[in-house]
């Protein structure tokens, strides 16, 4: 396993520290629950492992959406708290067998993994699924007073696209992660508005998730044209 100050740049170094000493200020400003304060760190250093595409990424997601989806429950936002504990924890726990039980009987010892390409064929079903999926399962969550339920199916929708593509390691996953988090960013907004003032964590977490999104779609690309080009040569 690579030393973790290895994995980033020094200016990657800098706005990770950045970013936590921003959520540290929010937590103890607006007394945020330390189950939320460690599910947005877990979140954090998830998705920049995943970004350096470090197989123990899923390790840490796996804590991470067990602590969110808790939140979420208590939160009321049940679209988010279902998602996360009952389909994002078991692929995530499955690309962990995948990864490190599984690859290593096949000889595969690599720490990193590489960056595929999703089909057209199954990115038009992913995309058709998305609006079926929000509608009826937005439906499900108003029949049992979910907060925002079709706001939230349409993340849900987004996310379960996302994650299936994240332990495929495709390049696309980063365009439903940037989705889902813009959704997750009116939900907690809409949220912290209207529940004396909770959520603001997850509320600025996802502004930072974007951001990190789109820089993860921008690597990926440039890495996955490099390799193209040295295949070529």
């Amino acid at each position: 396993m690579s030393k973790v100050w290895r994995i980033f740049k020094v200016y990657e170094w800098i706005f990770l520290l950045l970013c936590v000493a921003a959520f540290i200020s929010l937590g103890v400003i607006y007394h945020s629950p330390i189950l939320e304060l460690i599910s947005v760190f877990l979140g954090l250093a998830a998705v920049s492992l995943n970004l350096k595409r470090k197989k123990y990424a899923f390790f840490v997601y796996s804590f991470y959406v067990l602590f969110y989806g808790i939140v979420s429950f208590i939160e009321k936002q049940y679209g988010e708290a279902i998602l996360n504990i009952f389909y994002n924890l078991p692929v995530y726990l499955f690309t962990l067998y995948k990864y490190y039980i599984r690859d290593r009987k096949q000889g595969e010892e690599k720490s990193d993994f590489s960056i595929k390409q999703l089909s057209k064929k199954n990115l038009i079903i992913s995309i058709c699924l998305i609006p079926v999926i929000t509608i009826a399962y937005g439906f499900i969550l108003k029949s049992i007073n979910s907060a925002l339920p079709f706001l939230n199916a349409l993340s849900t929708s987004f996310a379960l696209v996302a994650c299936y593509l994240a332990s495929k390691a495709s390049l696309s996953q980063w365009v439903f992660w940037i989705l889902y988090s813009a959704c997750l960013v009116a939900i907690w907004t809409i949220n912290y508005f209207s529940q004396d003032g909770t959520g603001l964590l997850y509320l600025v977490l996802n502004a930072v998730y974007i951001i990190i999104n789109l820089y993860g779609l921008i690597t990926w690309i440039i890495t996955k044209e490099r390799k193209n080009e040295n295949s070529h040569n």
